[in-house]
């Protein structure tokens, strides 16, 4: 087994959401396997006999297909002594998840099917709402077995099992707990809330990998519609979800001017968005780009002097700017602004200068046909010949340079 890879595949699942287990011979973890909804709905249900199913049914090296008896699927693999050697685990577990969203005609039959008294409603719709949703079955098993081969697992078979072959407790036998125990759906907005929390946090610190992992778990918690109309309903999620990127960008002490600026394009893309799938793919460039914001622009560690300096410079760029002006500005000596600022950003003032222009001219050389005398004029150099040899000191090659390899 290549345990690197392995790790590498279960990183993968809890970016999407999607819950692995690794169970050894206690089994500790069993009752994680439906995140103890059984456990908090039930009276005395006995995890130790789904331990028994899959000591008795499951063969090392066969990845078992299993859909339980609330049509949660899972991919379930024992794996040879080998194997399970490398990793001191017997079983591989990975889900719950579900190939499409509860639908109503769904949820009332498995509402009836369980015998789940009314006041349990409610909290069974919301665990099912926190289940991940992999849309292809056949893609979705395809790409599990694909990783499995990739991580040199012996895997001999593949096969389909459901509740059935796995006898644990019949439906039948099912009794629900007293009125008074833990609120299940409470419990499972809560996790949603934290999760939001945490994405939001992440973004206000500029950390793009924590936010889309927090982002990908929050998703997985579905909302019930506000409208009729889905894309009008993803529409408004989208907009409170622009809201809340902007606040917690705000919190790392960015310029209003910027967040605005971004939130205003993103306001722009989601209002002319023309289907639901558009708009789901909107979401993560958006945690992108404000995280990207944050880490470019964000004055949290600095004074107050340095921050209007750096804030005039962001917003004055083309103007003649120097050390002296900055100082006379801002009603201090220049030795003591170079000075602070130096410490405080690790740059000199002229270095920060130069910096903020050629990120500027980088978007000129993206998007437009000006020529460098031009575009050096634009972003504030008097002398083209000394913007291409700092645009070199920068970026290791020729405004020319980066605009050919741009445009090839």
């Amino acid at each position: 087994m290549n345990v690197e890879q392995f790790e590498s595949m279960i990183s993968m699942c809890r970016f999407l959401g999607i819950q692995t287990l690794l169970f050894d011979e206690t089994y500790d973890q069993i009752e994680q396997i439906d995140f103890c909804f059984r456990k908090k709905m039930l009276t005395g249900y006995d995890y130790q006999k789904i331990v028994q199913q899959m000591e008795h049914h499951m063969e090392p090296g066969v990845c078992y297909l299993y859909e339980d008896d609330m049509s949660l699927h899972y991919s379930l693999l024992r794996f040879t002594e080998e194997d399970a050697a490398a990793v001191s685990a017997r079983i591989f577990c990975i889900g719950p998840i579900l190939y499409q969203p509860l639908s109503r005609r769904f949820a009332i039959e498995l509402v009836e099917k369980m015998k789940i008294p009314a006041r349990y409603q409610q909290d069974f719709i919301e665990y099912f709402n926190r289940i991940p949703i992999v849309p292809y079955y056949d893609l979705w098993n395809h790409l599990i077995a694909f990783f499995l081969q990739q991580c040199q697992i012996t895997m001999k078979d593949i096969c389909q099992v459901n509740a059935d072959t796995f006898r644990t407790h019949p439906v039948s036998d099912y009794q629900y707990l007293a009125p008074d125990m833990p609120d299940v759906a409470l419990q499972t907005i809560e996790q949603r809330y934290q999760l939001e929390n945490e994405m939001l946090e992440a973004v206000a610190a500029g950390n793009m990998q924590k936010a889309l992992e927090a982002h990908y778990q929050f998703i997985q918690y579905k909302l019930l519609p506000r409208t009729a109309d889905p894309v009008r309903d993803r529409k408004n999620i989208m907009f409170t979800f622009n809201t809340l990127l902007r606040k917690a960008v705000e919190q790392a002490k960015v310029h209003p001017l910027h967040i605005d600026n971004l939130s205003r394009q993103f306001a722009v893309q989601i209002e002319t968005a023309l289907t639901v799938e558009q708009l789901h793919s909107l979401s993560t460039t958006m945690l992108r780009k404000y995280c990207m914001l944050v880490n470019n622009y964000s004055r949290r560690s600095y004074s107050p002097l340095v921050q209007t300096c750096m804030d005039y410079v962001d917003f004055h760029y083309s103007n003649d700017l120097s050390l002296a002006g900055l100082a006379a500005m801002c009603y201090v000596s220049p030795s003591y602004l170079s000075s602070l600022f130096k410490k405080e950003a690790g740059i000199t003032i002229t270095d920060y200068i130069n910096g903020t222009r050629i990120r500027q001219s980088m978007i000129f050389l993206n998007v437009s046909r000006m020529s460098v005398g031009e575009i050096a004029s634009r972003v504030g150099f008097s002398d083209a010949n000394y913007f291409t040899r700092t645009f070199k000191k920068v970026l290791g090659k020729t405004p020319k340079a980066y605009r050919d390899a741009i445009w090839q």
